[in-house]
């Protein structure tokens, strides 16, 4: 089943929680930041404020006292109109206790009333008052200051009017300061956290969930790059770890698979041809004899003298199927036969021209050319650890297939390869069997030696040659391999242990076998 990746419906991306998790606490900050910071601002601008009018206050009872000692009004109202011109200063009034009025300066004038009410309220309560307001829809600071008597002169109440608007034009500038701060801030750290979210977590987490999701659609090569923080960059670790585990034990499936199914094709073969062994065992006893007679019976009619050439050529047609039925069966006696100890060596080369001599007459009837190609001349012989009989079945099955699958004519060339190393060092001995014929289809190169498998159904092939060939010569520690030859047609090429004697002894054991496994063939 392909399991398929579907996002939760409300879902958030695991970038964009990162991305809010870094971003909302650095906006909170800045904004219980901002609060606390306006606040403390607004306190100490107001705290400022009313110090300087306190100051102002105390000179403006320093210099009226002394003016009033000394009985001068002008000067006291001199006086009072410098302050009045100090930054920020609006305006001074001075009362009596009867609310008549020692001086108005002109920034005030027009408040006379509510100045006087706040007079009479400082007289009221014996104390400095100091209040925040609005006169002329201007925000201000008010502040009284008592004018203590002289021994002639009653007591004065002051109020000295402050501007507070500019404390709030500061205010409002700073905080806006600070807001377009926190905001370019904020930005900032919103983009940085964007961009580590994204390389440390986006694009990573984004590829695992890549990787995982073409895992679970069956493609095991997928790897994933560890980067990223740390957690993730293990866990690509991990994922690829777990990847290349998965990848090995598919394979070792696989493996076992192929091994399980060649088991069980084997164990069918080895019925079959348990079955076929118990078979032609008993058809060879049987139909042994009767064959042989036909076939002599049909060859000595074809040579009477005055015989039909219609009737020869029948003759010969049944002496022929005779052979071929004789040939079956001895392959397939041969193919179920339990095998033989292999202690003898034979000479490869006098093999290949024995059998090459058997099959002259059927290459000569088809138009085949027959060669042979070796580079070992003379005395120094090319041996095999095979016997000569079985060595020589191995080089007829093949030259035989090789003259079979050519009814038009062709070639037929065997040839004998140097030496060469094989496995651990060993020395091995090469030769190949190569036609001209129309070669083995691709979709057959894997069945070709199974038993019973044959693409002569047609002509009469009993699929037992090749898969013979195979069993002698593995048996023997060889190998058979499949190719195409130069002109196209098949090429088999077979690779035997070699064995470096030149005894007498040897050649006369060798010649012999060669002798027998000749006769074999020609009775089969």
């Amino acid at each position: 089943m392909v399991l398929q990746h579907q996002r939760r419906p409300g879902g958030m991306r695991l970038a964009h929680q990162f991305w809010l998790s870094l971003v909302l606490p650095i906006a909170m900050a800045i904004l219980l930041y901002g609060i606390f910071a306006s606040a403390h601002r607004k306190q100490v601008l107001r705290e400022e404020a009313t110090a300087e009018l306190r100051n102002y206050a105390t000179l403006l009872q320093a210099f009226v006292e002394s003016a009033l000692q000394r009985r001068d009004v002008a000067l006291v109202r001199r006086r009072a109109e410098d302050f009045a011109s100090a930054e920020r200063i609006l305006g001074i009034a001075a009362f009596t206790r009867e609310g008549e009025a020692i001086f108005i300066t002109k920034g005030v004038e027009h408040e006379a009333e509510r100045l006087e009410q706040l007079a009479r309220r400082a007289f009221l309560e014996g104390g400095d008052i100091e209040e925040a307001g609005s006169l002329a829809e201007q925000s201000v600071l008010l502040r009284t200051v008592y004018i203590r008597p002289s021994s002639a002169n009653q007591p004065l109440v002051a109020v000295l009017v402050r501007d507070r608007h500019y404390v709030e034009v500061l205010e409002r500038t700073l905080n806006h300061g600070l807001a377009v701060t926190g905001v370019v801030l904020l930005l900032v750290s919103a983009v940085v956290a964007g961009l580590v979210g994204r390389f440390t977590v986006a694009l990573p987490a984004r590829a695992i969930l890549a990787g995982a999701e073409r895992v679970a659609s069956g493609d095991l090569d997928a790897a994933v790059p560890e980067r990223g923080a740390e957690e993730l960059s293990r866990l690509a670790s991990a994922f690829n770890t777990m990847t290349c585990s998965l990848r090995e034990a598919r394979e070792r499936a696989v493996r076992e698979e192929a091994a399980r199914v060649n088991g069980e094709r084997k164990l069918q073969q080895a019925q079959a041809l348990a079955a076929a062994g118990q078979v032609a065992t008993s058809l060879g006893h049987e139909i042994g004899s009767p064959l042989n007679v036909i076939h002599g019976r049909a060859r000595r009619a074809a040579d009477l003298p005055g015989c039909p050439e219609h009737l020869r050529a029948e003759l010969e047609t049944i002496a022929r199927q005779s052979e071929r039925i004789t040939r079956v069966v001895s392959r397939l006696v041969s193919l179920a036969r339990p095998p033989r100890p292999q202690q003898a060596d034979s000479d490869l080369r006098r093999v290949i021209d024995d059998v090459v001599a058997f099959l002259g007459p059927e290459c000569r009837r088809r138009g085949i050319e027959p060669s042979v190609l070796c580079p070992v001349e003379g005395a120094a012989r090319v041996r095999v650890a095979l016997d000569s009989d079985r060595l020589f079945q191995v080089v007829f099955n093949l030259c035989l297939n090789a003259v079979e699958a050519q009814s038009r004519g062709g070639e037929l060339v065997v040839s004998v390869l140097p030496e060469c190393d094989g496995p651990a060092g060993s020395s091995v001995v090469c030769f190949e069997v190569a036609d001209a014929g129309p070669g083995i289809p691709a979709e057959d190169l894997h069945r070709i030696f199974d038993p019973f498998f044959t693409t002569k159904a047609a002509g009469g092939g009993s699929g037992l040659g090749l898969a013979i060939v195979r069993g002698i010569v593995e048996e023997a520690g060889g190998s058979v391999e499949t190719a195409a030859s130069a002109t196209g047609g098949a090429r088999f090429r077979i690779t035997l242990p070699a064995i470096a004697s030149d005894s007498p002894a040897s050649a006369e054991a060798s010649s012999e076998s060669s002798r027998g496994g000749k006769e074999e063939g020609q009775k089969a």
